[in-house]
């Protein structure tokens, strides 16, 4: 199986095909559980890639893992959305599982504060925007949707600040990663809170989350740590 899994081809084709398997059963009739399995499998196959594939070894690797279990968690927890209390905790596994990416995505290298204006007021008009479309209907998820939307504009932060200190293919590949995931959590508050009915909600969200996982670890294991000897004093240590 470990060998399997360090064909980057085979990982592509074997992902894709257990997301459309998963695609299939979120737009059919099928029973829930089929998607226990399916969802979980995605996670599974995403890890053993990781594990067999990841020559850069680094200590913070422990908090992509976790990043991943976390993930999971919410991903079986959003499953039982028609329970309030449980929809809540699937949000807070997401938003604990954005985190933990978040601190796999740090580094120690210096950067310009200006170079980060133009993230911030992008992020800021995004989340205003969206606020107002959904504020009238959130209700009791008021506060975990600030926090979820909180931790993707910390995900996106981070995932921002690694283009310095990685090298091209893989600063891409997470950024790739990173706009996944907004259009699929964009998707799926929408639909949630906004409007039921959005078209294609069902499949943009699942397809965007998978392509969220897949892009994330084919850029980390595709990570190679740029050294930096000569730092300007204007740069802000973090």
């Amino acid at each position: 199986m470990p060998l399997f899994f360090k064909k980057k081809l085979y990982l592509s084709l074997s992902f894709f095909l257990v997301l459309g398997i998963d695609l299939y059963f979120k737009t059919s009739d099928n029973p829930i559980y089929f998607r226990y399995f399916s969802k979980s499998l995605i996670i599974i196959m995403v890890f053993l890639y990781f594990s067999s594939n990841n020559h850069q070894k680094q200590t913070k690797d422990k908090f992509y893992i976790l990043g991943l279990l976390f993930f999971w968690i919410g991903d079986i927890l959003l499953l039982l959305y028609e329970t309030p209390i449980l929809y809540i905790l699937g949000m807070l596994s997401f938003s604990i599982g954005k985190l933990l990416y978040s601190k796999r995505f740090s580094h120690q290298n210096d950067f310009k504060m200006s170079s980060l204006l133009p993230f911030f007021i992008v992020v800021f008009a995004y989340t205003v925007i969206i606020i107002l479309y959904i504020y009238d209907n959130l209700g009791r998820f008021f506060m975990p949707s600030i926090i979820y939307l909180f931790t993707a504009m910390l995900l996106g932060l981070f995932v921002i600040l690694r283009k310095d200190a990685v090298n091209k293919k893989s600063f891409y590949l997470i950024m790739i990663a990173f706009l996944c995931s907004i259009i699929s959590d964009t998707a799926g508050g929408l639909e949630s809170f906004y409007n039921p009915g959005l078209p294609f909600h069902e499949i943009i969200v699942m397809l965007f989350y998978g392509l969220f996982q897949y892009f994330v670890v084919v850029g980390l294991t595709s990570e190679k740590t740029i050294v930096r000897e000569d730092y300007q004093n204007n740069f802000v240590k973090i």
